[in-house]
């Protein structure tokens, strides 16, 4: 059997291009340059973008700060009735985060304790009887 030409075209490109593709967004394109637009946009003020019925709602604030990220936009996003809240990051939102983060770390480690995890174990063995 002899070899065939591949059908699909390829083309060189270089690696540093390479390197720099990302994968695409998940949202729609059109969603996905309205809030690329509006969050770079943003100044002083705030805005508030109802969630479409074609996106999921519980997915919308994650990935509107993964297009912020994209940008090189640090952003707070809130979630309120039928859309998202959102403005650039000032350095009191920033701190509060990051107290948050701080605080939610050391209850993590603070559960991981051996003892911890031993006693944990040992409420929930069934009686012996």
């Amino acid at each position: 059997m002899a070899l065939q030409d591949p059908s699909i075209p390829c083309k060189d490109i270089p690696l540093e291009e390479a390197h720099s593709m990302r994968r695409g967004p998940r949202l729609e394109p059109w969603l996905y340059q309205t809030l690329k637009d509006q969050i770079h946009s943003r100044g002083q003020t705030a805005a508030y973008i109802v969630v479409p019925a074609s996106a999921n709602r519980t997915t919308m604030k994650p990935r509107s700060l993964r297009v912020a990220q994209e940008i090189h936009v640090s952003v707070t996003i809130r979630r309120v009735a039928g859309g998202l809240v959102f403005w650039r990051s000032t350095n009191e939102d920033l701190k509060q985060a990051n107290e948050v983060a701080e605080r939610l770390h050391a209850v993590r480690r603070k559960g991981r304790t051996r003892l911890g995890r031993r006693w944990r174990a040992s409420m929930w063995r069934p009686s012996a009887g």
